[in-house]
């Protein structure tokens, strides 16, 4: 404990010399005080401290002390509330016990409890009625707690470990910070299963083209056993075959070849008999919707540099059926005229002259420039005047940052991480850091470090939109999705290639994908270019949806950067068309469209349970697996030493002494033992 003065101490000494002197003015001046020498010295000693400590309260004094505060330790509790924990009989008993244990130690612990499925909710819900499970998500909340909150002591995970969701949890073992003890659900038997597991095909399809139709199948303990797959188109038979299951764990990817005779949406539907024995039926079913359109994009490479980055791009953009691409050779193939995006691989004056480059600059096709090691950078800057700023620098290896705020289209979180982790590359390092006002979907990071340096960013003219990728050597990047089995660098660059398309002479457009998963939320973005083809966001944008199902709502878009974007949710499957206004006479422009969202119980597609998973999690973290019916294996681990000890911090508390009630009995005692004396005494 400590006294604050917030006045100049030498006031102190002042009043002190003060007090001393009205006290000697008191005694010594009254000549009939009876008092002996020693009680009159007492009883100055007495007043002046009684004067003093009244003086002192005009410095208006502060005291200080430490306060010790105890927080009992806290404990994050996740809950599985997806569909799939039904399978198991002894979903019933999970309320209840669960219930049983917060309460048991509620006085002990502070929890923090949250049920998770396709959404998370801060409370414990048992409804079991989640659409599909993110375990990705759980854990990610749980972690970010943790690191908000030092007196967090432990994660316990209560789920069947099958997660539904495209991010993989495993992603996060590297941030765990507290022990993770993971809960087993469900039944880990393999049962009797037919599984219609994905229809792969391109969502879009140009009229008239054939065009193939991948089905995979999986059936669990049914060897020996014959069942009919049927396939409609449009809800007419179209393909059927019996399918005989050799194995008890069998695979079969089935190839059909489709010819898209019809404009419009269509709707895919893959059936697989029920057979003996089998109790889950809602995975023998699954559909798809495509959409047949008449257009067909025509991409031209510009090959100013050979480099194994123009195979990695045109594989790509090969495997999507709406795309027709062109390599062009320099000298040798003309850039026509009629091209839907122009890709321009190292710009340099042997490949182009400047005439060429100005009607290119002038024409409407869209543009993704690449810049590398044998880019002129003066001729790419008549094109994207920014890239100035890069003249003289040099070249070093890097990978990349993504901007998880771009706005453009959607990264996904299994994209995110593919990148960041992917190989590194060769990019341009800046002499002069200038910042940039474009939206950046990749930065550069050099080790550790993430830079505000550019790797690739969006430009927008008055007439096109332009891409830039500002390095080389993304072969490795298609080459690191192929080993990782994924479609990442592919579902990337077709991205950026459709954000090109959507270039309008109107200036306005709305981003949106063609198909949504029922369990996805739906974002949809916009855009509005003034004249001098900047992105403005003042005027109010209005979009009315409507489905075929008897939706019909109207929403106000909301500014999100230099642009506008909704986020809608969930929505039931169905059709849905839009039509987009912008409220402003001086911008009188409306899009129209649709996209579709397809109904997928992902829940009720594998039923076995995943307690691999939890065990790897709790490994990972320095936890413990245990299954349900071990539960009060739990309770030894919340009363060790370790979960149990309390957390403590020691706070200043800082009161006035003019409130303190000591202080006024102090002052009391004095004036009560100097009057006391003064009357025995026989003074006055």
């Amino acid at each position: 404990m400590k006294i604050i003065l917030p006045y100049s101490p030498w006031w102190l000494l002042l009043f002190a010399i003060l007090s001393i002197a009205l006290a000697l003015l008191l005694y010594f001046k009254n000549p009939y005080d009876a008092l002996s020498k020693p009680w009159k010295n007492t009883l100055i000693v007495t007043r002046s401290i009684v004067f003093f400590l009244l003086f002192f309260l005009l410095l208006t004094p502060y005291i200080q002390k430490n306060k010790k505060i105890v927080y009992p330790p806290e404990i994050i509790l996740l809950v599985d509330n997806s569909q799939s924990i039904t399978v198991d009989n002894s979903f019933n008993e999970i309320s209840t016990k669960i219930k049983s244990l917060t309460d048991k130690y509620s006085k002990n612990y502070i929890w923090h409890n949250y049920s998770f499925s396709n959404v998370i909710t801060n409370k414990l819900l048992f409804t079991f009625d989640g659409k599909a499970t993110n375990l990705y998500d759980a854990l990610q909340l749980a972690i970010n707690k943790s690191l908000e909150n030092d007196n967090i002591r432990a994660i316990i995970l209560v789920s069947d470990g099958i997660n539904t969701q495209k991010q993989d949890p495993r992603f996060l073992f590297n941030k765990f910070k507290n022990p993770i003890y993971t809960i087993g659900l469900g039944d880990t038997t393999t049962q009797t299963d037919l599984q219609v597991s994905k229809i792969q095909c391109n969502e879009k399809i140009p009229i008239g083209s054939n065009f193939p139709i991948e089905i995979i199948l999986n059936a669990k303990k049914a060897k020996g056993k014959t069942s009919k797959l049927q396939i409609f188109i449009d809800d007419e038979l179209w393909y059927s075959e019996n399918i005989n299951i050799t194995h008890d764990n069998y695979s079969k990817i089935l190839t059909i070849q489709a010819k898209a005779e019809k404009e419009g949406i269509h709707k895919i539907k893959v059936t697989w008999q029920q057979i003996s024995e089998e109790k889950n039926i809602k995975n023998n079913n699954l559909s798809k919707s495509i959409e047949v359109v008449k257009q067909k994009y025509k991409i031209g490479i510009l090959a100013c540099a050979t480099h194994p980055d123009i195979g990695a791009i045109n594989r790509a953009l090969s495997s999507v059926l709406l795309n027709e691409v062109q390599l062009i050779r320099p000298g040798i193939d003309p850039i026509a005229n009629d091209l839907d995006v122009l890709i321009i691989y190292q710009l340099n004056s042997a490949c182009i002259n400047t005439s060429k480059i100005e009607e290119l600059k002038q024409s409407t096709i869209p543009i993704w420039l690449f810049i590398g090691t044998q880019t002129q950078l003066p001729l790419a800057t008549s094109i994207v005047p920014w890239i100035g700023n890069l003249i003289n620098s040099s070249y070093i290896e890097s990978q990349v940052k993504v901007n998880e705020q771009f706005p453009l289209f959607q990264i996904a979180n299994e994209e995110l991480h593919f990148f960041e982790q992917a190989p590194p590359i060769i990019t341009l390092y800046p002499r002069n850091r200038t910042s940039i006002k474009f939206p950046t979907i990749f930065y550069q990071k050099i080790g550790t470090a993430t830079t505000t340096n550019p790797v690739m960013f969006f430009y927008q003219s008055i007439n096109k939109n332009i891409a830039v990728f500002n390095g080389e050597g993304i072969w490795r990047w298609r080459i690191e999705s192929l080993r990782n089995n994924n479609n990442n660098f592919d579902t990337w660059v077709i991205k950026v290639i459709n954000y090109l398309l959507t270039t309008t002479k109107e200036g306005f457009k709305i981003i949106v994908e063609s198909v949504y998963q029922s369990v996805d939320p739906i974002n949809i973005y916009a855009e509005l270019i003034n004249p001098s083809g900047e992105l403005i966001n003042t005027p109010e944008i209005q979009i009315i949806i409507n489905s075929n199902q008897g939706y019909s709502n109207k929403y106000l878009f909301s500014r999100s950067g230099n642009g506008y974007s909704l986020q809608l949710g969930q929505l039931p499957p169905g059709v849905y068309n839009y039509s987009a206004t912008v409220l402003s006479p001086d911008f009188p422009f409306t899009a129209k469209g649709f996209f579709i969202v397809e109904k997928i119980d992902v829940e009720l597609q594998d039923l076995t349970a995943n307690h691999d998973l939890l065990k790897e999690i709790a490994n990972a973290s320095g936890g413990k697996f245990l299954y349900f019916s071990e539960l009060d294996s739990l309770e030894k681990i919340l009363k060790s030493q370790t979960m149990s000890q309390k957390y403590y911090t020691i706070e200043k508390i800082t009161s006035s002494v003019i409130g303190s009630w000591i202080y006024l009995v102090i002052i009391t005692l004095l004036l009560g033992f100097e009057w006391f004396i003064r009357k025995y005494m026989g003074g006055y």
